[in-house]
């Protein structure tokens, strides 16, 4: 079996980490004294793609969504 993660799956990570680096990190302390629900945060990464898993048609899933 092969655990190696395909070129798609090494993007999709790199955009998360680069995300996760550059818009949350430099403020999660903040959400966490002030107790904010950052939404702007929460939209984009909606927009990114984070909330949906994909799954191939063929094996029942809704295929690619962006």
């Amino acid at each position: 079996m092969d655990f190696d993660l395909t070129p798609e799956q090494e993007d999709f990570r790199a955009v998360v980490r680069t995300f996760a680096r550059d818009v949350i990190a430099p403020r999660a302390e903040g959400f966490n004294r002030s107790e904010e629900f950052p939404v702007d945060i929460v939209l984009e990464m909606g927009r990114l793609g984070l909330f949906g898993l994909r799954s191939r048609r063929s094996t029942g899933g809704r295929g690619r969504t962006s």
